[in-house]
């Protein structure tokens, strides 16, 4: 939906881009603005500035910089309504949903409001609800913490139910509870809670709200697990539980730590493991490589190390290789779960093991050689050959599909030559990454600012610390039509005063632009008098350019123009002169 500008301005109003931004990061006084070490690349020398003037960022080392909503949209991934909408809660403003919305996405809003209900009331009865002493009992056992209990939100739905009747007390209608999968109808047309007697997890999208639930029987029930169905706001195999919570931390590293289950993620964060994530249930699909890929260069994969587990690390290896991403895949010690290794070993060895982590042709390679008979026939070369020149050729790297394939020789005891050829011949199709339907994340790569004239960018960085004087700039007084353009929008913004150094960024499409915007918004070397200043250089330029036209042409001015001529070089030297003095 779109956001009205004055509910975004009423946002920026009430915001403090320093407290934002301290929340991330240490900053420290440096004159006019705070200092701290960049949270998107890895710096040992401060060079991240935030203005609280300005209410903008920008850091001189790897070019990001804007206001709180590019922060949020940076640190969390988010797009830039989504950023609006978690910066409007944070400040207690009310976005209203566009009144043009049709039926289905107004009951697609309001599906999303019964999961937040929803999740909120299991949230309850778990810490509160006598009924669930079973449920609180499970949790302890499996050692989460009042902390993680709390982060991720955990449930519990009663064995009798009581969801669909509490939801319709709050005006919840029983076919937005069917749409949200949180309520299903019996045989005889009535409606009952989809979740009963299960501990529940609820999933979370990237910005934080709540889209599903996975729920798990605290005995020996059938099935074990049990997600929510897919519906409007659901679909299981494009979203990752735990994305939100270690979103920050898997754009900061640029590294995602993939996990089988729900507790294996909680119990991961909890031991300080904070770029966990999960598929839902199954093994990753190209939908969740392709959001992975938004935030993360690789991955390290550690499933569970049964035959299920293993199998589904390895075709989950194989899709992340597809989507562009670097992957590597281990195991726990002992065959544990990774949730079982930390809680009773702490961080260490699962660190070890992570750090143990083997590319994807190694590792399955050991597996296909762990279950083939010893010692190895031909048939059996040949066959563990075809399978994991499969899973090689999925790699977009060409010195790493060498290299493994030359590995591979070796391990089976067979010319590298006879596997280049099988390879050749077994090559799959690599298709397009599927496209994730979501307003694009900010991108990772680092903002370049655009390349202008020295004379444009002088012209520039005065104008940005002078914005009332936007309109003495005329379109000839700048050499490049990127100039111009960032002179435009500052002209633009001048107008909105407190407000007007996000605006500016807002009103550039180009990044290339808006990181030099917000290098100069960051800028400290300001002049006494910015007006005046901006004002007699952009003067001096003019007459420099009118004296530059006469020379061209010197041996045809008129008499009058000779004079202006002389006038203006006679001036220009004397503020040489006064500019040395």
């Amino acid at each position: 939906m779109k956001i009205p500008s004055e509910t975004l301005e009423l946002i920026r109003a009430r915001l403090d881009i320093v407290e934002l931004v301290g929340e991330h990061v240490q900053l420290s006084r440096a004159g006019r603005n705070m200092k701290g070490r960049c949270p998107f690349h890895n710096e040992k020398t401060p060079s991240f500035i935030v203005s609280p003037e300005r209410q903008t960022f920008h850091c001189f080392g790897c070019g990001e910089g804007g206001d709180a909503f590019s922060f949020v949209m940076k640190t969390d991934g988010l797009s830039f309504t989504e950023s609006a909408e978690k910066l409007a809660a944070r400040v207690g403003v009310k976005v209203e949903a566009d009144k043009a919305l049709g039926p289905e996405e107004k009951e697609r809003l309001r599906a999303r409001e019964a999961l937040d209900f929803a999740a909120d009331y299991y949230h309850e009865l778990l810490k509160k609800d006598p009924a669930a002493d079973a449920a609180r009992a499970y949790v302890g056992k499996r050692k989460v913490n009042a902390a993680m209990l709390a982060q991720f939100k955990l449930g519990f739905a009663p064995r009798n139910g009581g969801l669909v009747a509490a939801a319709k007390k709050k005006g919840f209608d029983e076919s937005i509870l069917m749409k949200a999968g949180l309520a299903a109808k019996r045989a005889d047309g009535t409606v009952r809670d989809y979740f009963f007697d299960r501990v529940l997890f609820p999933i979370k999208d990237a910005k934080g709200a709540v889209i599903g639930f996975g729920g798990r029987t605290m005995g020996d029930g059938e099935p074990k697990y049990l997600n929510s169905s897919d519906n409007p706001v659901f679909a299981k195999g494009r979203n990752l539980y735990g994305l939100h919570d270690g979103l920050p931390a898997v754009r900061k590293s640029r590294r995602a730590l993939l996990m089988e289950g729900y507790m294996d993620v909680i119990a991961a964060h909890q031991f300080g493991f904070t770029t966990a994530v999960a598929p839902l249930g199954t093994a990753l699909t190209p939908e969740q490589a392709a959001l992975l890929k938004r935030s993360a260069d690789s991955v390290v994969i550690v499933f569970d190390a049964d035959n299920a587990g293993l199998n589904a690390a390895v075709r989950g290896a194989e899709v992340a290789l597809q989507a562009g991403l670097a992957v590597r895949l281990t195991t726990v010690p002992d065959g544990k779960d990774p949730d079982e290794l930390l809680h009773a070993k702490g961080a260490e060895p699962f660190a070890a093991a992570l750090e143990a982590a083997k590319d994807p042709s190694e590792f399955k390679t050991d597996l296909l050689l762990s279950r083939a008979a010893q010692p190895l026939t031909p048939e059996a070369k040949s066959e563990i050959a075809r399978s994991v020149l499969q899973t090689i050729a999925l790699c977009g790297d060409e010195v790493l599909k060498d290299e493994w394939t030359r590995r591979l020789a070796q391990r089976l005891g067979v010319s590298e030559g006879s596997l280049t050829r099988s390879a050749a011949k077994a090559a799959p199709r690599r298709h397009a990454p599927p496209v994730v339907e979501q307003e694009p994340a900010p991108s990772s790569a680092p903002r370049r600012p655009a390349a202008l004239p020295p004379a444009d960018l002088q012209l520039l960085d005065l104008l940005v610390k002078a914005p009332s004087c936007a309109g003495d700039a005329r379109d000839d007084d700048f050499q490049s039509d990127a100039a111009r353009a960032l002179a435009v929008a500052v002209a633009k913004a001048a107008p909105y005063t407190g407000a007007w150094a996000p605006r500016l960024l807002d009103a550039l499409e180009d990044d290339g632009l808006k990181a030099v915007a917000s290098r100069m918004l960051s800028d400290e070397n300001l002049h006494a008098e910015p007006e005046s200043h901006f004002r007699s250089v952009l003067e001096r330029r003019r007459k420099e350019r009118r004296c530059m036209d006469f020379k061209a042409r010197v041996d045809t001015l008129s008499p009058d123009e000779m004079r202006e001529y002389m006038r203006l070089m006679t001036e220009l030297r004397g503020s040489k002169a006064a500019g040395r003095a």
